[in-house]
């Protein structure tokens, strides 16, 4: 969405239209960071550094999609789920609207045991993969977007890896995360970046704060 030439102009020619103009479009950024769902896109000051250098706006965005639904724009078409994200637009799209995005920059979504994942070997050459855990499926190895659920572990003990962030089991001790989000949570640290993320219990404990004691009514 651009800002209206007309609208330009008239700040340009006004006196102070230098500040209107820039205050507009900081009003459009944040509007349009509202309507995506995410909280803060900023790099805190605290935070890490890879090859890559910071954690792309574009990966908070695609955790916030919703994928695997029917496409909005073909809904009488075949194969209408949405299973593609296009980093240069930060939308989730269908293989029918991949003409749209023929010269923009994508990644493919994934199924493996009912969430949602990347192949690894797509995502390395645009975001720094290292640390998080790799699971094997169709002979290609990929990685959990999300967090994984309980439906996905298996029994542990206290002998077994586990991620550094939610606590699930990994399959090797070479693995920090189990998942691309655990990952970006430990480079973010107390920021507020994924919607409707659960706490882990450490997480919660932390956050929690002494209030007010509530006694019961003696009569």
């Amino acid at each position: 969405m651009g800002l209206n030439p007309t609208v330009c102009n008239r700040y340009v020619d006004d006196k102070d239209g230098n500040q209107k103009l820039q205050n507009l479009v900081q009003k459009q950024k944040n509007s349009m960071r509202n309507s995506l769902a995410l909280h803060r896109l900023h790099a805190p000051k605290t935070q890490q550094r890879s090859k890559f250098g910071v954690v792309p706006p574009w990966v908070i965005v695609m955790y916030n999609s919703v994928f695997f639904n029917n496409c909005v724009h073909h809904p009488n078409e075949k194969k209408k789920e949405v299973d593609k994200f296009c980093i240069d637009c930060l939308q989730s799209f269908c293989s029918h609207c991949l003409p749209s995005h023929a010269f923009h920059k994508h990644i493919k979504i994934r199924r493996y045991i009912y969430s949602d994942v990347i192949n690894r070997q797509d995502l390395c050459e645009l975001f720094n993969c290292s640390g998080i855990q790799t699971y094997l499926t169709n002979k290609a190895k990929v990685l959990f977007l999300k967090q994984r659920t309980q439906s996905h572990q298996q029994q542990s003990s206290s002998r077994d890896y586990k991620c550094s962030i939610c606590g699930k089991t990994l399959q090797d001790n070479t693995s920090l995360y189990c998942s691309i989000a655990c990952k970006v949570l430990n480079i973010y640290r107390d920021e507020e970046i994924f919607v409707g993320l659960p706490l882990t219990k450490k997480q919660r404990l932390r956050q929690t704060r002494k209030g007010v004691p509530l006694r019961s009514p003696m009569f």
